[in-house]
Order: structure tokens, then C-alpha cells, then sequence
């Protein structure tokens, strides 16, 4: 068994020892470079998104349909897009209301994840502490980066609920259908679309702890002089085929450091995805399976899938097509998250 090993197993008996026998609960500072730790940051920061988010989306959804709940053929084609236009405005509140919650969570969440990854970097690769600006400022990006991510997903959200109640309501009275009908349609339809609930904010809070801990790791190797880094993924049955195909690939410090301060300088969020886009799993016209992002609408290839490892533990698979770590660096694909739900990480090389 090694040190690491031993040290850990003492740190959990003595956590036992104290909770079970002195009755003292002993409050664990998580690292967020160790994969289970992270995950709890995830989970807590997600559980406290979900809480804020819940009410203001109940009562936008509420308001929405409660509007939409009219006497559908008794309405002139004008009337009927006011109405749902009136839908659309009462879902367009949410950012409003849910946006200031949730800066409240990320503020303070935003220094610890950044506090937390900077001691434990210190520790691993004997880095020395840095001035606090720094840090303050990774806080402040990573806040404001995710609150971008947000606004953007909830504005894209109403417009997807607009035309989805225009096409229920046309068809609904095409069949001759009344009110009762169309308006359970628009129930059923709009519930999920609106209520994004716990896995929308899984997302965005395994964003937003992986850009602030990526983003403090990078800084703290560009301080100590360190020039490259590799892409680590956890290798479990679930890693995704896109973190695969990363893992183990080197990339530059000092230019993912550039990377980072464009998008930090980036005010619209739709120059945010297109300077570090995520990669997505699809198909080629020949029918291939591939791994692909989107800058400007269009797709550009990053590898073809030849042998995937999706569910092989410790395996990343075979793939041809591939983009280069410098074509890969030059797209803004080289740090963690790679896309959504992305648990890698970066380790410093020699």
C-alpha cells in the first residue's frame, strides 16, 4: 500500500473516531483536483442552483400557461399571437429574477473552488502562493462566464416556447380542437421546455467549477514557469467520447493562458462558445461517427470515431481524421470542460 494510500485511510479513521465516539462532525475541505471531491463540489453548488431556480421557473411556467389558457376558436389570428406573445414575456422574467439568485451562489463558491485549487496545486507541484488579485480575478471570470451561459440558455429557451406554442396552437385548431385540448397540449409540451430542473443546472455547475479550477491550475503553472500541460480525463464506463479522445494530449501554458484572457475580455456569450467551443458527438454525411463543434453555424471536424471506448474503463478508443494538438490548440479545444457534463482535468508536465 503507498504513503498516499495509508495517509488517507488514517484521515478517515480519525473522521470516524471523532463523529462515532466524541460526537464531533469533522467538516472535510474538498479538493477540487481529486475526481470523487470535485463531484461533491458539483453536486452541492448544483443543489443549490436548483434551489434558487425552482420558484421563478414554477411561477414563469405557471403564468405562461395560465395566459395561454384562452378560448382558442373564439380568437381572431391577431388575438391569438398576443397571447402568445404575452406567454413568451411571462417566461422571458426568468433571467430577471433568477439571475441575481444564482450570482449569490457562484460568488462565494467562486473563491473557494479558486482558493481550494490553488493550495492544492501548491501542494502537488510545490507552487508557490500568488498575490489574491489573481485569484480575484479567476473568481470574478468564472462568475460572470457562467451568468453569460445562463442569460443566453434561458433567452434561447422562450424563443423555442414562442414557436412551440404557435405550431400547438395552429395545429390544435386545424383539428378543430378547443380550448380544453390545446391548453392541455401546451401543458404537456411546454413543461419540460420551460422547467429545466436539477440536469440543466448539473450543466452549469460542472461548467462553471471546471473553468474556475482549469483557470486557476493555468495560472498557477504560468506563474511558476511551467510551459506545457496534459489533458487527463478520469478513464471510468462513463468518461465520454470526447474526453477520450483528449486524454493525454499536451498543449501549451502560456497559449491556453492567451485563450483564457480573450474569452475573459469576451462580453457577448456567443464569442465565448465560438473561442472555446465544446466538442459533440454526431455523424458525417457518409454516415461515420464523429466528434465535431460549431463556430458560426458550421461544423468542423475533430475526429472520426473508428473504435469507441464508451464504457471500457481505462481504454480511449481509436480515431482517424484527427485534428492535431496544434489545430486542436488553435480552435480553443484544449483545456477542461470539453463539453457538457466534463469531469477532465490538467496536470502539469516537466
Amino acid at each position: 500500500m503507498t504513503s498516499g494510500a495509508l495517509l488517507s485511510e488514517a484521515v478517515d479513521a480519525a473522521d470516524e473516531l471523532l463523529r462515532n465516539v466524541y460526537r464531533l462532525e469533522v467538516a472535510k475541505a474538498l479538493n477540487p483536483l481529486d475526481p470523487r471531491d470535485f463531484l461533491a463540489i458539483v453536486q452541492r453548488l448544483s443543489r443549490a442552483l436548483t434551489g434558487v431556480s425552482q420558484a421563478a421557473e414554477a411561477d414563469a411556467l405557471r403564468r405562461a400557461l395560465a395566459t395561454l389558457d384562452v378560448d382558442w376558436r373564439t380568437l381572431k389570428p391577431a388575438a391569438r399571437e398576443r397571447v402568445v406573445q404575452a406567454a413568451r414575456q411571462a417566461v422571458a422574467q426568468m433571467p430577471a429574477k433568477i439571475l441575481p439568485r444564482v450570482e449569490q451562489v457562484l460568488e462565494p463558491e467562486a473563491k473557494r473552488v479558486v482558493t481550494r485549487t490553488r493550495a492544492a496545486v501548491a501542494r502537488r507541484f510545490r507552487i508557490g502562493a500568488t498575490t489574491a488579485r489573481t485569484d480575484d480575478r479567476i473568481a470574478a471570470f468564472a462568475r460572470k462566464s457562467t451568468a453569460h451561459f445562463v442569460r443566453d440558455q434561458y433567452g434561447q429557451r422562450a424563443i423555442d416556447a414562442s414557436e412551440r406554442a404557435r405550431h400547438i396552437v395552429a395545429d390544435g385548431l386545424a383539428q378543430g380542437l378547443g380550448r380544453d385540448d390545446i391548453a392541455a397540449e401546451l401543458s404537456k409540451a411546454l413543461t419540460p421546455v420551460i422547467q429545466r430542473g436539477k440536469p440543466y443546472w448539473d450543466v452549469v455547475a460542472m461548467a462553471f467549477a471546471n473553468r474556475a479550477r482549469t483557470h486557476t491550475q493555468l495560472a498557477a503553472f504560468d506563474e511558476a514557469g511551467i510551459e506545457r500541460f496534459r489533458f487527463e480525463a478520469v478513464l471510468d464506463s462513463v468518461t465520454s467520447h470526447v474526453c477520450r479522445f483528449m486524454h493525454g494530449r499536451e498543449f501549451s501554458v502560456s497559449r491556453a493562458v492567451q485563450r483564457f484572457d480573450q474569452v475573459e475580455r469576451a462580453d457577448d456569450p456567443e464569442a465565448i462558445v465560438d473561442l472555446q467551443p465544446w466538442v459533440q458527438t454526431g455523424a458525417d454525411e457518409e454516415g461515420n461517427q464523429v466528434l465535431f463543434f460549431k463556430r458560426g453555424g458550421r461544423r468542423s471536424l475533430v475526429a472520426q470515431i473508428d473504435e469507441p471506448a464508451l464504457g471500457r474503463p481505462d481504454q480511449v478508443g481509436r480515431y482517424s481524421r484527427a485534428m492535431s494538438n496544434e489545430q486542436l490548440e488553435s480552435a480553443g479545444i484544449c483545456v477542461p470542460p470539453a463539453h457538457a457534463r466534463c469531469r477532465s482535468n490538467i496536470v502539469a508536465e516537466g
